[in-house]
């Protein structure tokens, strides 16, 4: 059965996510089964699996999914906004319970949206009371607040969270852009999400998933994990491979990949197109992009075309390419979804992409199995997408930090813990994000799936690359 153009666009989380995701999307190895692991000492200066800055693909190595190296980098602390003590440092928290609520883009003007991500979060959280809450205290969640997508919106929600609802804590935040931070930010509002708007990067408030997926133009690391993603698609070596880099015509797709850009150079990979000519209104005309790319690896085509556009997007210009003879591999950031392999879109069959953890189709995962089953019980007919999976782990994050604070849980001491060499990962499931760093840099990890027929197969489970200094 194919699905209609329409709901096709609704699947996954298109549009903002898109870019911003691929500037981290690697993929290493972990098969590891287990359960969380939060609240974990690290020292961020002396991690295990250091790597030194290298000049070939070839001398990639994939690493677990914990303990990763940054590369000594150093955070400067001083550049953290919103790092006030909370004037009602006990807001939406009493005796019973902690009040908590969301802030995502459900709805938008292209179709795309994080439709799921309420769910998830409502799930984990309905386990998490079923189990006696957080220290004895219950989560009243009140639900995700749609912003559509809109600036003006995200402002006048965010309001609504806090002003109306008493929020402790805004989980999952799933938004394109950060006006939520006119609000938050003077309120102290910790907030839990998937990383990829500017606010969960260099504020001591915001709290990916998977760190900040948006890094300043004068971060002094380089991820390897472009690297370890390019091998495991070329079978262990990309070395003398080439690449092409497409993305939206927007800011943060030019910031993406532009960065992405630098971290596939360092490692020795070539990159030979490297523009973002798909209007965010929708790319009507495929034929000057499919005939640039076609002939940018010195009038041949290059050997890898990396995506960093919205979904429809995407598969359009993938058709559009493979209809123009191109043999090589597509790697995008938007094709999972067990909604997509069921619908057998020609745009996707063969493609890779990378997820920044493992996906949810993996019930070998201890993990993963229980969040299937939460999602069956208390979320039922909720697909385990994307946005479905961000908003549970969003929420597990959440539970996992409060539940190490202990009883005396305000806001001033979550984020005492969490900025004070705090580390939260899901075995075999989530990276290990560390914080104060995870301010500043995004986890270097992912996995790497490729659709085949009505399944996907997964070509590297979820794993790390590093960070070198420079």
């Amino acid at each position: 059965m194919r699905l209609s153009a329409r709901l096709t666009i609704r699947l996954l989380a298109a549009l903002a996510a898109a870019t911003a995701i691929m500037a981290t999307s690697v993929a290493c190895s972990d098969d590891k089964d287990g359960t969380t692991t939060a609240g974990t000492p690290t020292n961020q200066t002396n991690q295990t699996n250091q790597t030194n800055q290298t000049n070939s693909v070839a001398d990639l190595k994939a690493g677990p999914a914990t303990g990763w190296s940054d590369g000594g980098y150093q955070p400067d602390l001083s550049k953290l906004k919103c790092g006030q003590k909370a004037s009602d440092p006990h807001r939406g928290v009493t005796d019973t319970e902690i009040t908590i609520g969301g802030l995502a883009y459900l709805t938008s003007p292209s179709g795309a949206s994080m439709v799921g991500t309420d769910a998830g979060a409502k799930a984990r959280f309905a386990r998490a009371n079923a189990e006696g809450g957080i220290n004895g205290r219950k989560i009243n969640y009140v639900g995700t607040l749609d912003d559509g997508n809109d600036p003006a919106r995200d402002s006048s929600q965010s309001k609504v969270l806090v002003n109306q609802k008493k929020i402790f804590a805004a989980v999952p935040v799933m938004t394109s852009g950060a006006s939520y931070l006119d609000t938050f930010c003077p309120e102290t509002v910790p907030f839990f999400g998937w990383g990829f708007n500017s606010g969960f990067c260099n504020t001591s408030i915001g709290f990916g998933i998977t760190g900040c997926l948006l890094p300043g133009k004068d971060l002094k690391a380089t991820a390897t994990a472009y690297g370890v993603m390019l091998n495991a698609i070329f079978g262990g070596n990309a070395t003398g491979k080439t690449v092409a880099l497409v993305g939206n015509d927007d800011d943060s797709a030019r910031t993406g990949v532009a960065s992405i850009a630098r971290q596939i150079k360092a490692v020795g990979i070539k990159v030979v197109y490297q523009e973002t000519p798909i209007p965010d209104a929708g790319l009507t005309d495929t034929t000057p992009i499919v005939s640039a790319i076609m002939t940018a690896n010195k009038g041949a085509p290059p050997d890898v075309v990396f995506y960093g556009t919205d979904f429809t997007a995407t598969t359009k210009l993938t058709e559009a390419l493979d209809a123009a003879g191109y043999k090589g591999k597509h790697l995008n950031t938007v094709g999972y979804d067990p909604r997509l392999a069921a619908a057998k879109l020609p745009g996707l069959e063969g493609a890779y992409t990378s997820l920044q953890w493992q996906p949810g189709s993996d019930t070998s995962v201890a993990a993963i199995r229980k969040l299937t089953a939460d999602i069956n019980t208390y979320a039922p007919g909720t697909a385990i997408s994307l946005p479905t999976m961000a908003g549970y782990w969003a929420a597990d994050m959440f539970v996992a930090a409060a539940t190490k604070v202990g009883k005396d849980l305000t806001v001033d001491s979550l984020l005492r813990t969490m900025n004070s060499d705090y580390s939260y990962s899901v075995d075999g499931a989530l990276p290990e994000s560390r914080w104060p760093i995870g301010h500043f840099l995004a986890t270097p990890c992912a996995s790497v799936v490729q659709l085949n027929g009505d399944r996907y197969g997964i070509t590297r489970p979820l794993s790390c690359g590093s960070y070198t200094a420079g």
